[in-house]
């Protein structure tokens, strides 16, 4: 058994994602023959799905698309071409101390209240300002109607964006007092405010500054545009 460094859970040794908060786990070490710990489509029964972080099935009766720790399902002999999709992009790197090579995105007028997207590289990637009385934050799909205001799968890399849930959190302003909260929603796969992880169907102040983590891996921060 192994613990999430994030959220803390008590995890199988073989998971690649934590189920309660998507933080990423160590790499599983491979079999002798160097392949991963996935089975081929001749061990899967037909009509099954995989999981591509933490290796669970699905059998055909399984509805939802994507695994308990969030990534997408996949049929065994998809897994390749999955992969590559998850691949990152030109211009993009985990390593922070290597500047991203796309342009910096252009901030708001000062005095826009915003929320501020990390990539990989821990850069900036987009402002979105908070012009609404709500926000969500999610992922697009359009299968199932919905629609986020913010869709993180517009300026992330596929395996990043699929840690937010598609319908992960709320932001919220309160007009009569001009302040802003975030929901997170039942069923994501986790939040963090600053360094505490928050309970779903509740509302936490937003100050200026306020860091947001949502499924222990993608990053916002409030900015109130002054300064």
């Amino acid at each position: 058994m192994v613990q999430c460094s994030v959220c803390g859970a008590t995890l199988a040794a073989t998971s690649g994602t934590c189920v309660l908060c998507g933080t990423m786990m160590p790499e599983p070490v491979p079999g002798p023959s160097g392949q991963s710990h996935l089975p081929t489509a001749e061990v899967l029964p037909p009509g099954s799905r995989l999981c591509p972080g933490c290796g669970q099935s699905y059998g055909p009766d399984y509805a939802d698309t994507f695994c308990t720790c969030g990534l997408e399902l996949f049929r065994a002999d998809q897994l390749p071409a999955a992969i590559v999709e998850d691949a990152p992009p030109p211009g993009w790197s985990d390593d922070p101390s290597q500047p991203s090579t796309g342009q910096a995105p252009a901030r708001p007028p000062a005095g826009t209240r915003c929320l501020v997207l990390y990539g990989a590289s821990k850069e900036p990637v987009n402002y979105f300002p908070l012009t609404k009385e709500s926000i969500l934050i999610g992922r697009l799909d359009a299968v199932a109607g919905n629609f986020p205001d913010i869709d993180v799968t517009q300026w992330l890399d596929a395996a990043l964006a699929r840690k937010v849930s598609r319908k992960h959190a709320l932001v919220i302003r309160l007009r009569s007092a001009d302040t802003f909260f975030l929901r997170p929603l039942a069923g994501s796969t986790g939040t963090q405010v600053g360094a505490d992880m928050v309970e779903p169907l509740m509302d936490y102040p937003l100050e200026p500054g306020s860091r947001i983590i949502l499924g222990g891996a993608v990053r916002f921060r409030f900015e109130s545009g002054e300064g």
